[in-house]
Parts: structure tokens; sequence; C-alpha cells
């Protein structure tokens, strides 16, 4: 990976975890260090997890109805206490198959570049709170130009969740 300026609070957050990663392998970890706080979530059989910070609430699916010509990957929109909000699919953005709606399924309202949107899951996992010494980077491997929306993994609890950039997974060409 290329050394070029944050971005986001992520990316500074995973340069933080990988200067972490670097003392703990010279010298013992501390016993109490910064964390992570997280919306955990399902796509398909992975778990995903975002910064709490995003997270504006979580709400059942109700009818998201289809607006015509609208981007491939918005879903719809629906009506939220009066409010009309887009959702998106990340599944659609992530190249996974269209969810199939079930009683688990989710919409995840978040804010990001002062808009509001949901994001449709196909399940909310937890929230959890972890030490950023278990995010490790995403391997090269996984990475590519339309995948630079995974900042890292952490390890917790035996799983493994894919941390991703909000930002960047949402702004993607179509």
């Amino acid at each position: 990976m290329s050394a070029t300026p944050a971005r986001s609070g992520a990316d500074a957050l995973l340069q933080f975890a990988d200067e972490l990663q670097q003392q703990s392998s010279s010298a013992e970890a501390p016993s109490v260090g910064p964390e992570l706080h997280l919306v955990t979530f399902a796509l398909d059989r992975e778990e995903f997890g975002i910064p709490i910070g995003q997270v504006r609430e979580v709400t059942r699916v109700t009818e998201i109805t289809r607006v015509p010509q609208a981007r491939r990957h918005v879903r719809g929109v629906t009506n939220l206490r009066g409010r009309i909000l887009a959702v998106v699919e990340i599944r659609s953005r992530m190249g996974l198959s269209p969810a199939e709606i079930t009683p688990r399924s989710r919409v995840v309202v978040v804010g990001i570049h002062d808009r509001t949107l949901g994001i449709l899951v196909d399940g909310v996992s937890q929230v959890v709170k972890l030490p950023v010494s278990t995010v490790a980077p995403a391997p090269e491997e996984v990475l590519s130009a339309s995948a630079d929306y995974i900042t890292g993994v952490a390890r917790w609890n035996s799983r493994l969740i894919i941390l991703l950039d909000l930002e960047k997974l949402l702004l993607l060409p179509d």
C-alpha cells in the first residue's frame, strides 16, 4: 500500500493499529488500550463492522418502494417516521447477490457526508468494543481499486469481522 494522507478517521485508526502491532512485536502489549466501538452485521455468511459513530439507528425492514431508473445499488426508498430515506443495498455494491428480505433483515440508518441513508443488511449481530490491537490490515490479495473499502480485519472471540469504510463503499462508481 502506498503512503497517502489519511482520507478518513477509519484510515487513521488503521494506521494507528499498524503502529500498535509493530510496537507489540518489540515489547509486551499493554493490558488496556484504545478500543474500536463497532456495530456488526451479517451479509451472506460473513460478519462486517462499521464505526458506531456513523450509525444513527437500526430498524426493521418496512416497505421499500423501488424508484424507477435509480442507481443499481439503490433498493428504493422507505418512510422512516415521516421522513423519506434512501435504502442502499451494499450487498450489490460488494458484488454479492441481491438480498432476500427475511425476518432478520434490518436497515442500518447511517450518516455519511452530512446525509442520512439506510443500508440493507441480512441481520445486525451486536455492538462490540474490541481492542485496536485485534485489527490487522486487509491482506493485499483482497484489495483492488474496486474493493479498497475494506479497511482491515479484526479477530474477536474466534470470529473474523471485516471492517468497512462506508464512505468509500458508497462512493464506488456504478
